[in-house]
């Protein structure tokens, strides 16, 4: 059998006054109340406190005070109702169906682009307000973005340079003559005028 804590006793002392608990339960808060002083003093000023409202003559309330509330709980409506009227008469053109839906789609829209970016939601917490990892976070993206466009251009660099070989060699075959073809005439073009160094 578990001994009853001072905290449960005081959880259970309202309905023990009250008699609504069961016997058993009954007996572990009289029997805790003979163990524990701390308790025993509590249960003992509630019993006489509430002998004492017992002893209390019921006092009927002035009909001014029910008007009063009355009268105060109607107008406190009246302006919640004239505020509501207003919040509504302000929010009924965001709140026409099309505009609902459109907001709804948009939101739709933009949870999908962001599952299929790989944008990871996540809750924010005290660390990712610190002002170090906020620096070592927009340095580590400017770095990423940094890698990104040399990688981007050294890419294209090798493509011009794939391109103007094979452009070259396309070049080449066309000036070789073919099989039983009398050699054509060669042009003899201009060379490009050399860039200027900067």
């Amino acid at each position: 059998m578990m001994v009853m804590q001072c905290s449960e006793f005081e959880i259970r002392l309202c309905e023990y006054l009250d008699g609504t608990l069961e016997e058993a339960a009954r007996q572990e808060v009289e029997q805790h109340a003979t163990g524990c002083s701390h308790c025993a003093a509590m249960l003992a000023d509630a019993q006489a406190f509430g002998a004492f409202l017992g002893r209390v003559p019921a006092i009927e309330a002035p009909p001014e005070l029910v008007t009063s509330i009355l009268y105060r709980t109607q107008t406190s409506q009246a302006k919640l109702g004239r505020a509501a009227s207003r919040w509504r008469r302000w929010l009924s053109p965001l709140l026409q169906p099309r505009l609902v839906m459109g907001m709804a789609m948009t939101i739709l829209s933009i949870s999908m682009l962001s599952r299929v970016a790989g944008v990871q939601v996540r809750q924010l917490e005290a660390a990712d307000l610190n002002p170090v990892s906020i620096w070592h976070g927009i340095d580590n993206q400017a770095h990423r973005v940094w890698d990104r466009g040399v990688k981007f251009y050294q890419n294209l660099r090798f493509i011009y340079e794939i391109m103007g070989q094979l452009r070259s060699s396309d070049e080449q075959e066309e000036e070789q003559p073919k099989e039983g073809e009398a050699p054509a005439e060669r042009r003899i073009e201009p060379s490009p005028a050399p860039e200027p160094r900067r």
